[in-house]
């Protein structure tokens, strides 16, 4: 397993009044002076629900060498201001777009997963400017969020019920020979407050973008793991069905969690993708 080898420069800036967080490979600057980002491929990874930036570390590491990637906390996550998520996938949308333009990128990579995902989707559809290509992981246009679900996170917010930490989610090959993964996703979980969690599967509940993700006109890659229960390879291929031109890569013996699973194999099939996009 591919560990980080030293700190990921890291950054705040100002978007939509939210002090942001964001992770990023190359030289340091000064607070006020944006990062050098002409390296390769800018490419923009948007984390799960509850989730935040630094869960992209190892691919920080792969591709910081050749291209620019970014990981940024999205509001009320992990370093970022603000005790509650936003109400909508497209409320994130016109943030990440908004946060782009920060950064005086005209347009990039977008790799969402999960909810994250949702957002580049949205972002394709709404802001298509800001995007070169799209991939997609281990996500959906419309998500089957159980009720339940719902509600335990919400007794969670309420302090009603303690946080859950279990292994929903993971591969069975993963909690058998690689639970220290495991035990990385609970500590990244607590970086976020259990309100955002609540506020982001509500969010995630209510987007339907699967008539409107044909309108896409970008390279697209759905990526999913075979033992993904929640968004399923199904789901990825769907993706694929309906964006025009897009392909599909299902990763065995790997749940919802691929880039912290899988990572040399995850890492692999978007270096093919990103390296097959024209100049």
């Amino acid at each position: 397993m591919a560990e980080s080898l030293a700190p990921m420069p890291t950054k705040y800036t100002d978007v939509k009044g939210y002090a942001t967080y964001y992770h990023y490979s190359g030289a340091t600057t000064l607070p006020d002076v944006v990062p050098d980002f002409s390296r390769g491929r800018r490419i923009l990874f948007v984390h799960g629900a509850g989730s935040n930036g630094h869960t992209w570390h190892r691919q920080i590491d792969a591709f910081g060498a050749k291209h620019s990637p970014i990981a940024l906390d999205l509001p009320g996550h992990g370093r970022s201001a603000g005790v509650e998520g936003l109400r909508t996938v497209g409320d994130y949308a016109d943030f990440v777009a908004a946060f782009l333009e920060m950064l005086k990128i005209k347009s990039a990579v977008i790799l969402g997963h999960s909810m994250g995902g949702a957002i580049a989707m949205d972002l394709a559809i709404r802001h298509a400017t800001r995007v070169e290509a799209l991939i997609l992981s281990c996500t959906a246009p419309k998500f089957n969020i159980a009720a339940d679900r719902i509600e335990a996170l919400r007794a969670i917010m309420m302090g009603r019920a303690p946080q859950a930490f279990n292994t929903d989610g993971y591969s069975p090959r993963t909690v058998k020979e690689n639970f220290d993964v495991v035990r990385e996703g609970w500590m990244e979980q607590i970086k976020t407050d259990p309100r955002v969690r609540y506020t982001d599967i509500l969010a995630c509940s209510q987007v339907d973008l699967r008539d409107a993700i044909a309108k896409i006109d970008k390279p697209a890659l759905a990526i999913a793991g075979a033992d993904d229960k929640g968004t399923t390879p199904a789901d990825a291929e769907f993706i694929a069905g309906k964006i025009r031109g897009a392909s599909c890569k299902i990763i065995a013996d790997a749940g919802h969690y691929i880039p912290r699973e899988r990572p040399a194999e995850y890492n692999a099939a978007i270096e093919q993708f990103v390296s097959s996009l024209a100049s």
